[in-house]
């Protein structure tokens, strides 16, 4: 008798719908997706809180990987149930983060300040930003790495690392390549001449009309190419003239009092606010380390 209940229990089973199985089995494999999910979000919190205890045996050393840990921890999924007090010790880890990259960043210019010295280059500033002749350092301990500007541009388009001797390295170079190339002011003005007299052409202006700035330093760049270029134009036989080049070169023409060029006078138009901030249609020009004026408008007029 009991083989007849089983065999009658086994039927059963075996008449279940499948309507009903499927529906089963799409429950259970939303519960699972679910406790992932969880699992996920926590193993990705997880992560930073592991950095911030390696971290912690090392707070100095270890200052951008603690303020790494916590710029984190900040931002926790919101799906997550957090334990508590947890805000206030993100809070208290980020504070004691921020106070150590400053030390850190003390000490990266001292070091930097030392190295100079020996080179007989003195550096101001604060740690934050620090002058050197013209150039502007600025490091930034949080993404481990440097940047140099000339005229709010930076020098290099490659990464500098947070290291004292490849800024030293990147400094001198773009001193250089900057600062110490020959240039015939003369030349160059009588460049920019014509870089103005095409942008007119172009315009249909007569001169003393003021042109922006941007246009006439697009066809500089023209205008200061090789006949190769003029010939048969190639990335090959591009000279490139970079917009630190033009600022400084901007700067020795009124260093130098040197901006006249067959009896007209180079003159240039201050921008206003709103339109300094669009690099489209202005251009900074430096007239120091810091110190400099948002140009809009090229023009020459005839001196008197």
């Amino acid at each position: 008798m009991s083989d007849k209940t089983g065999l009658a229990s086994s039927t059963r089973a075996n008449n279940q719908k499948p309507d009903s199985v499927s529906e089963l089995a799409a429950s259970v494999a939303e519960v699972r997706r679910q406790l992932l999910n969880e699992v996920k979000l926590r193993r990705d919190l997880i992560k930073p809180l592991e950095q911030a205890v390696r971290a912690l045996k090392d707070p100095h050393s270890n200052a951008v990987a603690l303020y790494e840990a916590s710029a984190l921890l900040e931002k926790p999924p919101e799906a997550l149930t957090l334990p508590d007090g947890y805000d206030s010790l993100v809070a208290e880890l980020r504070t004691l983060a921020d106070g150590k990259l400053s030390e850190l960043e003390f000490t990266f210019a001292r070091d930097l300040r030392a190295i100079f010295k020996e080179k007989g280059i003195k550096i101001e500033g604060a740690p934050s930003e620090l002058v050197a002749g013209l150039l502007v350092i600025k490091p930034d301990l949080r993404k481990k790495q440097v940047q140099i500007t000339f005229s709010r541009q930076p020098v290099t388009s490659k990464k500098i690392k947070l290291d004292v001797d490849q800024v030293v390295s990147a400094y001198e170079r773009a001193r250089r390549e900057i600062c110490e190339r020959k240039v015939d002011l003369d030349e160059l003005l009588a460049e920019l001449f014509e870089a103005y007299g095409r942008t007119l052409k172009l315009a249909g202006k007569q001169m003393g009309a003021r042109m922006s700035i941007v246009d006439c330093y697009r066809e500089l760049v023209l205008v200061r190419q090789p006949l190769g270029f003029r010939k048969a134009p190639s990335k090959l036989s591009f000279v490139d003239y970079p917009k630190t080049h033009f600022a400084y070169d901007m700067l020795e023409l009124r260093r130098r009092h040197k901006l006249t060029h067959q009896g007209h006078r180079l003159n240039l138009g201050t921008a206003t606010i709103d339109v300094g901030s669009d690099t489209t249609r202005a251009m900074f020009l430096a007239t120091g380390a810091t110190e400099g004026q948002f140009i809009k408008d090229i023009y020459f007029t005839p001196e008197k």
